[in-house]
This record gives structure tokens, C-alpha cells and sequence, in this order.
């Protein structure tokens, strides 16, 4: 793959390569992980290898991830390659919390909690899982963690952060101008690559969405 984002970072501009963690050690099973912390299965670990490759010529100054055990693993392949930056681990990136449901597959949680299941699948924005986060809670921690994390840093940065395929839905749907109601016409695979440029005093333009890792092409 042919780095097709070597600019160097600008002023006025905060340029974020959004990732999805790659496929994990229980990814077959169709469990529901949210909050738990899981681990990266080795082809979830060959996957980031692929991509740090892919993004190896990329000009970075921030190195993020949720703090999640699944997302730093599949940032510290991209690390290597950028030794003069320190990763950081924040903790309001984290996947949507699922309370109750979490380790649980669909056909345990439908047997379980039918009507919640059933809210869940029909996107009732405001339904949480026992113990959970509703969809709008989740928007609104994600929506808040990215605007804190501009006023923080600033613009004029080129930033990888390794997240999860909830918080990059929310944030892709947020930099699109589109609402919650599209929150499942968007997918994200494993290892998936989003480009997001932020502009100060301007609206967000989303330049790639859901890239593949090259070894799905």
C-alpha cells in the first residue's frame, strides 16, 4: 500500500488516522466485549503488523489509544516505527460499556434479556444494557473526549488513535453531520483505517473511512 496521506502536519489543521483494534482471541465466538478487557488473537496481532506498515511513511506527532488491552496492542506496532513518541492511553476512548451483556453472544443475551435485545436491535437510543451505557450516553462521553482532546493539543497535529468500532461509528457519524438514527449503516473491520481531517474554525471532512488492512484486498 502507497502511503496516500504523507503530508506533514499543518497549522490549523488536526489530521486524526482513526483505527480499529484488530481481530481478537475471542472475535470467533461472537462474544460482546465492550468494557472487558480482551486480547488481540495472532491474526488481530499480524493484522496492526500489516498496518504499521501500510501507515510507516506517515509524518505522526500523537500516538493514542483507548486504555483498553486490545487497542495498545495493536498500537505497539505503530509505536515501533515512531521510537521518539510515547503512546498514550486515555481512558474516555473506551468501547461502549455493555454492563450485564459483556463476554455474552447474541443467542446467550436473547435468552437472557429478550426485551432488551429486542430495544437494542431497534437502536432505542436511550436503552442501556444492566449496568451499561445508552447509545446517547456513549455519543455524548465520545463527542466530549474528542473536543477535550482538540483543546488540549491543539491543531497542527497528526494524530493515530487506535479506538473501537462504537467510538469510531460515533465519530464518524459526528464529523459526517449525520445523527444516530445511521449509527448501524456504518461498519468497521478489524484493523479498519478512517481519515479525518479537523479544521480550526471549520467543520470536520472525512477524507478515507473502513480501509482494509491490505491482506483484505
Amino acid at each position: 500500500m502507497t502511503c496516500m496521506f504523507p503530508e506533514p502536519p499543518v497549522p490549523g489543521r488536526f489530521r486524526l488516522f482513526l483505527l480499529r483494534h484488530g481481530h481478537l482471541e475471542n472475535s470467533d465466538r461472537g462474544a460482546i466485549n465492550g468494557q472487558a478487557d480482551v486480547f488481540l488473537s495472532p491474526r488481530g496481532l499480524s493484522q496492526m503488523e500489516r498496518r504499521a506498515k501500510d501507515l510507516a511513511g506517515v509524518p505522526v506527532t500523537l500516538l493514542l489509544s483507548s486504555s483498553l488491552s486490545r487497542t495498545r496492542q495493536s498500537l505497539e506496532p505503530l509505536a515501533r516505527t515512531r521510537p521518539e513518541l510515547v503512546p498514550r492511553a486515555l481512558d474516555r476512548f473506551r468501547e461502549r460499556s455493555f454492563g450485564a451483556w459483556e463476554g455474552k453472544t447474541r443467542p446467550e443475551i436473547t435468552r437472557e434479556d429478550p426485551a432488551g435485545f429486542d430495544r437494542w436491535q431497534k437502536l432505542d437510543l436511550s436503552f442501556a444494557p444492566a449496568g451499561g451505557e445508552s447509545l446517547l450516553d456513549f455519543r455524548g462521553r465520545i463527542k466530549r473526549a474528542m473536543d477535550d482532546l482538540l483543546l488540549e493539543v491543539g491543531y497542527g497535529h497528526n494524530a493515530i488513535l487506535v479506538a473501537h468500532s462504537g467510538v469510531n461509528r460515533i465519530l464518524l457519524l459526528d464529523a459526517l453531520g449525520a445523527d444516530l438514527s445511521r449509527y448501524f449503516r456504518l461498519t468497521q473491520a478489524y484493523g479498519a483505517l478512517n481519515v479525518i481531517d479537523y479544521t480550526e474554525g471549520g467543520e470536520p471532512t472525512v477524507l478515507l473511512m473502513n480501509h482494509p488492512p491490505e491482506e483484505f484486498t
